[in-house]
């Protein structure tokens, strides 16, 4: 069993050994305190996380279809190989956080903080880029930017390999 805290309200329980691999539809992780959790490999559709908290989390190889990441924090989370299909990122802050060969090709984002984040391999030809903040943000031959994004004057750092 896995207890989430969330603010204001009583925590929610999953009656579930972890959260790895695991398949959530239709579920709401409103202002919940995710942090530090391992999502790994997990299918996440239709999932509202408005002013979650989910710093330090890990979502490696996850895949959000049709979610709704509004409002959150999560700096420092792991993100690796995820895909967004169909998923909005509006006011987020993602600092520090890695995005190797991610695709958010699917998604749309907007107003989102992606500084110091590693973009290695990452597909980023979403929407609303030109909205969101990249400076420190590593990135190199591999990461995809949508077609009119121009990324050498986001702030972002291309890493030339030797």
């Amino acid at each position: 069993m896995i207890r989430i805290y969330r603010e204001h309200e009583e925590p929610l329980v999953l009656n579930v050994p972890a959260l790895q691999q695991i398949h959530i539809e239709g579920f709401s992780f409103h202002r919940c305190f995710l942090n530090g959790l391992d999502f790994s490999g997990a299918v996440l559709a239709d999932i509202d996380f408005r002013s979650a908290e989910m710093n330090g989390a890990v979502f490696a190889s996850a895949v959000f279809e049709r979610a709704r990441l509004i409002m959150v924090e999560s700096k420092a989370a792991c993100y690796d190989a995820c895909q967004f299909r169909n998923t909005v990122l509006f006011y987020c802050n993602m600092s520090g956080s890695s995005f190797r060969s991610a695709d958010l090709s699917g998604g749309t984002v907007k107003e989102v903080v992606f500084c110091n984040c590693d973009l290695r391999g990452a597909d980023l030809s979403c929407e609303g880029l030109e909205s969101c903040k990249f400076e420190g943000a590593l990135y190199d031959d591999t990461t995809v930017w949508h077609e009119r994004y121009q990324a050498e004057c986001s702030g972002a750092l291309k890493l030339v390999s030797k």
